[in-house]
């Protein structure tokens, strides 16, 4: 009788503690450093619209990433740990990480509800030699014991009159696997990761890299 009572309580703190650390917590995509193939002088706006359909219904806010799940399976959001938009981490990260490879990269900060039209018209206004347009169709990590990553982004070259030169998505579900003692630090060490990995893909694909040259 005692070892049954003992048994609950020990899956009722372990549940509780699930919950616990499932509130609150924040992914780093602000300092992540981008290994760009290329090297280059010239001008380049930066931009990433942010198109996530629950973002742009006000469902979420723009510096939601993903869902922590407590010990029940009950949601809880994930945000940013630089407080900011993932747009405006996006568009520093990799202007950032082009500003180290030569580039006069300029980061061009949208807003999820501007239309298309605006979001080019505020590069094509630069007067760059390129502008490069990241939208950002669906970006969300769920964990719960393993993390899952949902991602859909397409990358646009534009050239000086705002014509689209180059283009290249990718999207899918990735399992970033898990860990029972600690899922919320396995997200916190593997999405980081993951958005360096999902970035290089898009920045060093040949039709976007041969468009940089």
């Amino acid at each position: 009788m005692k070892e049954t009572i003992f048994f609950k309580f020990m899956i009722a703190v372990v549940f509780l503690s699930f919950s616990g650390c499932a509130v609150g917590n924040r992914h780093t995509y602000h300092n992540a450093s981008i290994d760009f193939n290329n090297e280059g002088t010239f001008k380049i706006a930066v931009t990433t619209h942010d198109q996530r359909s629950y973002v742009v219904t006000g469902k979420k806010n723009p510096d939601f990433v993903g869902l922590q799940r407590g010990g029940f399976g009950n949601p809880f959001d994930i945000t940013t740990a630089s407080g900011k938009s993932l747009a405006e981490d996006i568009t520093n990260t990799i202007a950032r990480s082009l500003k180290a490879k030569g580039y006069d990269a300029i980061p061009v900060i949208v807003s999820h509800s501007d239309i298309d039209d605006s979001v080019r018209a505020a590069l094509k206004n630069k007067n760059v030699h390129r502008s490069l347009l990241l939208t950002l169709n669906e970006w969300k990590s769920d964990t719960y014991n393993n993390t899952a990553l949902k991602y859909d982004a397409n990358l646009e070259v534009l050239d000086k009159n705002g014509k689209t030169i180059a283009e290249k998505r990718i999207s899918g579900e990735d399992d970033l696997k898990g860990s029972f003692l600690n899922p919320p630090a396995h997200a916190k060490k593997v999405i980081p990761i993951a958005f360096k990995e999902k970035l290089e893909i898009l920045l060093n694909s040949k039709q976007i890299s041969d468009a940089l040259k």
